[in-house]
């Protein structure tokens, strides 16, 4: 697992993020989290990305729990069990890449 936090002096638009992930050669998809929404006992099949747009996320990986802000970005390896949930009053969004 891997987590790079977002420290540009810019905001992290949703543009300038699509462009990093494309830059890397990766395809995306976008996915919001309602406000009180959980995924539990998520298991990835392939090397994972998710960098968050807006919102934020509580994410859950072996009993560790941290957030995930806007701009930060979640490389997690195949076969990682993981949960997260959205615990604010917004709509999260973020964008989820895999490769192999």
């Amino acid at each position: 697992m891997k987590i790079t936090r977002w420290t540009a002096e810019i905001s992290p638009r949703k543009e300038i993020l699509i462009q990093l992930i494309q830059a890397e050669g990766l395809d995306y998809t976008e996915i919001e989290i309602r406000s009180g929404l959980k995924l539990t006992n998520h298991r990835t099949q392939m090397r994972e990305f998710i960098q968050i747009i807006t919102g934020e996320l509580i994410f859950n990986l072996s009993g560790t729990q941290f957030a995930l802000r806007p701009g930060d970005k979640l490389e997690l390896p195949p076969n990682t069990l993981y949960s997260y949930n959205n615990i604010k009053n917004d709509t999260c969004s973020f964008l989820s890449s895999k490769t192999i």
